[in-house]
């Protein structure tokens, strides 16, 4: 044979163009005979298979297109590549150019039924193959919502195609027609997942496929060489050339008029079929092989399963742990009605799995930042649904867990926060199921935790314990993490030596802050083929650098990689990238730098992960710039954004433990077009949106939606001064514009406390004589509250009065309000009359769903969330889950977090609008603002933000009329307090539509 390619390779030498045809064929087909003689598979094969591909692919290029023979090398050189594709390191190109030749080679007649056999059965697992590239492990984890693309389905449905024509055909053994329908079987059972089905996937068609393979694996027969993202191996199963003769090549005569048929090849004698394993058959198989490695026969499962963990997996042969794994696949697959015994087979597949995986990597894992095995963990979660948690096997379903962690990263198995319910309701909790638990707990809250818990947990942990080293490792990095947070130099270095290296040195020069340090650290990692997230987390640090050119050059360079290449297990990640490389572009100031930074920040606006302060940078760089598009994007995004700035630092720690924080979602901004029809419905003139247009505050740019053109405009850039102090004519040519109806407006920071209403106009006057303002959070708090149905005031009003006794002096002006205005209300509290109920907590949650005005005359908690102080001692914070109402909430008295937080807070809640205080003012005077704001609301018949405008034109009016109404009191403020006094009308506000 070697003297045969000798001298085909030098009469080839001698030849040019279509003459080569015949020896370029001859030496592909000797070339692919050494091949199978070598080995399939094996290094030392892969050279004659490569010189075989290049010898057939060059003739396959001479024969031109309709030639038969054309279509019978198309085969031959799709055959070699899907060799070389399965058996030496899943070249994505040879997967590809396969498919092509494969398709060609098929499109052709007169082929005999096993060449079509061979190309089909090729064609479908590189189709398969493809279809399965669409998923990567987190997509996996989290579920697979959505499915994938369009082209992994079809993808799939020709794979299935495929194996459907094969095993329509009788011409072939059964061996072959096992493997072929062990991977419809697959194919079948993974297209819900493609299609966005997931309700639709059935595990057991994936085990019973499995369990398949396996048993063709036991009988020597074909056998896969590798899998595809983390699945089990049938997805790149391989025919193994040893199985096939050389005679089922094709050899053309191509001197001839006509290529001739080949001859048929040899066959072996059919195999009989495989009966069916039933569930009791494979549940003993199974079983029986557990109880020869863990040398515990007639003890219970759960004892023998924790037995077989306690045991190195080194201990074990690679062929006894696939027997075992085989044949708990094959008990699971199969199944019974004892969901119990189900589980336990679940289980057994879990730790079989595991211990090849630990063993030498052979459990169908991924490596990957998810650091654990996903193929096991999938099996242990199924345990874990069907073995009740006060069952004995419960324990080993959690210790099985501490055995799939990472050593190195044991902080980074998402799939272990699942456990979290589960392991809290394990009633035998041994200490390495206490440790396992908390662990759990610590994955599922986040790891910024308070280390001390998982520490005592793990001191209880046996030091043999198969998990002891992986969760000693979680302390360390728990206690990594809580320095990192608290920015601690010296709790950093302690943790990670006094000479860190690689990406630990970044860590410690961030936290140290200290530019030489951050330098060093970079240079010595910017050399190294990065992966996503490095390249992602270097690209930053170079950004934290001086300002200089080629600092920014680098950084935009890794970054860019980082934002093409991170997936959605880093939606925050690539999120922050995104910004970081706007900021990158906007420093460095290149020719069209400015540009390439609005695209970056577009992107980033699109990302999940938002954090208010940087969707406001982006904001306010838009408005300076004119962009009214993005900088509506951008602020919407900012005013809905619950997301806290994550620092670099944090961003390297994730990377060196392995984690990725569970990010929010993309923020969905409702289209401009959508928030102007909400404008319009409230009777608005427009929609402002005022926010800083540089880093120190001193200006503000103000963006107009126009409801009457749907128009965004970017009106100005004014100074930021105080109404309240200075009249400034860039605010005069804004609020000039309106000369009557109202005005929403969103004012973000320390801008929702400019006293707008107190605005001059272009004719001088204050804008509150003519223009009612009203503010809101966001054009999607606008859209929000356009489709709440409106309240009538005096439907059920409630009045919170005095509850701690600290408020005594709110008795009397309730009491005038509710005998003037609300005759039949309720009051809690403590008041002058009699009160229907001490106002508790439980009794104010109780009146406030159907509340139609709620007056609160009681105290504010001051600092963190808002919260109202009641009787007993009780606090209500705004925010919690069982805060429910409608209609209008007066504030009596200004909040000490500020207005907006308590006002938004009652928005969310569902209430309509919030009537308060921007800033404090004299007693005397809130409460005359009060009566009357509620004598415009019931005698008038104002909605709350017409009925604020009321009052301010009332105080404005030198020649206001006094209400018969009024209180001595009250007679007596307007008498001796100058009511035109900006600083006191303009602190009344109204939030809210």
């Amino acid at each position: 044979m070697d003297v045969t390619i000798a001298k085909l390779r030098e009469d080839l030498s001698q030849l040019k163009g279509p003459a080569r045809l015949p020896k370029l064929l001859l030496l592909g087909q000797e070339l692919g005979k050494r091949y199978m003689r070598t080995g399939p598979g094996t290094p030392g094969a892969l050279g004659d298979l490569s010189d075989a591909i290049a010898a057939i692919g060059e003739a396959h290029g001479l024969v031109r297109p309709g030639d038969q023979a054309r279509g019978h090398l198309a085969r031959l050189l799709g055959w070699l590549l899907f060799a070389r594709y399965g058996g030496h390191g899943n070249s994505a190109q040879d997967a590809e150019t396969a498919i092509v030749v494969l398709g060609e080679a098929l499109s052709y007649p007169d082929f005999s039924s096993m060449e079509i056999i061979t190309a089909r059965v090729a064609l479908g697992q590189l189709h398969l193959n493809r279809a399965m590239e669409a998923f990567n492990p987190a997509t996996a984890r989290g579920g697979f919502p959505g499915g994938t693309s369009v082209a992994a389905k079809a993808d799939a449905d020709k794979a299935i195609e495929c194996f459907r024509e094969v095993l329509a055909r009788p011409t072939f053994n059964a061996e072959i027609a096992r493997l072929i329908q062990a991977m419809l079987t697959l194919a079948e059972a993974v297209l819900p997942l493609l299609s966005g089905n997931p309700a639709g996937f059935d595990m057991n068609k994936v085990m019973s496929a499995m369990a398949a393979v396996q048993q063709i694996q036991q009988d020597g027969g074909l056998l896969a060489t590798s899998g595809v993202g983390g699945m089990p191996s049938p997805l790149s199963l391989s025919v193994d050339f040893s199985n096939v003769d050389p005679l089922d090549y094709p050899v053309l005569d191509l001197q001839g008029p006509a290529p001739l048929t080949p001859a048929s090849a040899p066959r072996r004698p059919e195999s009989a079929p495989v009966a069916p394993t039933k569930p009791d058959a494979a549940r003993r198989a199974a079983r029986s092989r557990l109880a020869t490695l863990s040398g515990l026969s007639g003890q219970p499962v759960g004892e023998q399963t924790l037995a077989l963990l306690q045991v190195g997996p080194e201990q074990f042969g690679a062929a006894e742990l696939d027997a075992f794994i085989g044949a708990a696949v094959s008990a699971a697959a199969a199944g019974d009605d004892d969901p119990v015994e189900s589980g336990l087979d679940r289980l057994l597949s879990a730790v079989g799995l595991c211990l090849r995986e630990r063993r030498d990597g052979s459990g169908w894992g991924e490596e990957d930042d998810a650091g654990i095995n996903f193929a096991a963990a999938e099996q242990l979660l199924a345990a874990a649904e069907l073995i009740p948690p006060d069952h004995p096997a419960a324990a080993a379903v959690l210790e099985a867990l501490g055995g799939m962690l990472d050593e190195a990263r044991p902080l980074a198995g998402a799939i272990t926060g699942r456990f979290e319910a589960y392991a809290a309701k394990v009633s035998t909790r041994p200490p390495p199921v206490a440790a396992v638990s908390e662990l759990c707990r610590v994955v599922a809250t986040g790891i910024a935790v308070d280390p001390d818990p998982l520490r005592a947990a793990v001191a209880t942990v046996p030091r043999d314990h198969f998990a002891y080293a992986a969760l000693s490792t979680a302390v360390q990095q728990v206690r990594l993490a809580a320095a990192v947070r608290a920015l601690d130099p010296a709790g950093v270095r302690a943790l990670v030596g006094s000479e860190p290296k690689g990406v630990t040195r970044l860590l410690d020069a961030l936290v140290h802050d200290d530019a030489e340090m951050l330098r060093d650290a970079v240079d010595g990692l910017t050399g190294d083929v990065l992966s996503p997230r490095f390249a992602a987390v270097v690209g930053a640090s170079y950004l934290e650098l001086t300002p200089e050119r080629p600092n920014l050059d680098v950084a935009i360079r890794l970054l860019s990689a980082a934002t093409r290449e991170l997936d959605d297990a880093c939606m925050g990640l690539r999120t922050r990238s995104w910004w970081r490389l706007a900021t990158a572009y906007r420093r460095r100031g290149a020719p069209r730098d400015a540009e390439l930074s609005r695209d970056a920040g577009v992107n980033a606006l699109g990302g999940g992960g938002q954090d208010k302060v940087s969707a406001a940078w982006f904001a306010g760089q838009m408005l300076a710039e004119g962009h009214s598009a993005e900088a509506f994007t951008a602020l919407e995004v900012a005013a809905v954004a619950s997301g806290r700035s994550v620092q670099l630092a944090e961003d390297v720690l994730g990377v060196i433990l392995g984690i990725e924080p569970q990010a929010s979602p993309p923020i969905e901004v409702p289209a401009p077009t959508d928030v102007a029809a909400a404008v319009r419905s409230t009777g608005a003139a427009a929609l402002l949106y005022l926010h800083p247009t540089d880093d120190a505050g001193r200006t503000v740019g103000v963006l107009c939606l126009d409801p009457a053109t749907d128009r965004l405009d970017v009106l100005a850039n004014v100074p930021v001064n105080d109404p309240l102090l200075l009249d400034d004519p860039g605010w005069s040519a804004i609020t000039g514009r309106w000369c009557a109806g109202s005005l929403l407006v969103v004012a973000t920071g320390e801008l929702n406390r400019l006293a707008m209403p107190a605005v001059r106009t272009g004719a001088g006057r204050r804008l509150a004589l003519d223009v009612s303002v009203t503010y809101v959070s966001s054009g999607t708090r606008v859209v929000d509250l356009a489709s709440r149905p409106p309240v009538p005031i005096n439907d059920a009003p409630l009045f919170v009065v005095n509850p701690r006794g600290d408020r005594d002096s709110e008795m009397a002006d309730v009491m005038v309000l509710r005998r003037l205005f609300y005759p039949r209300s309720t009051c809690m509290g403590r008041a002058i009359e009699l009160v229907d109920a001490a106002g508790t907590r439980d009794d104010v949650l109780s009146s406030l769903p159907d509340a139609s005005v709620t007056h609160l005359a009681c105290g504010l908690r001051k600092g963190g969330v808002p919260a109202l102080l009641l009787a007993g001692g009780d606090v209500l914070a705004v925010r919690d889950d069982d805060v429910h109402g409608k209609g209008l909430v007066v504030l009596a008295k200004p909040d000490p977090g500020g207005f907006a937080s308590i006002a938004d807070a009652f928005l969310d809640a569902g209430f309509s609008s919030v009537i308060g205080w921007q800033w404090p003012v004299p007693a005397p005077y809130a409460e005359l603002a009060l009566f009357m704001t509620h004598l415009m609301l019931v005698d008038h018949r104002l909605p709350p933000g017409s009925a604020v405008n009321a009052v301010h034109r009332w105080m404005l009016d030198p020649d206001r009329d006094l209400a018969p109404l009024l209180t001595g009191a009250h007679v007596k403020t307007v008498e001796t307090v100058d009511l035109t006094r900006p600083a006191l009308w303009a602190a009344l506000a109204c939030r809210g539509c």
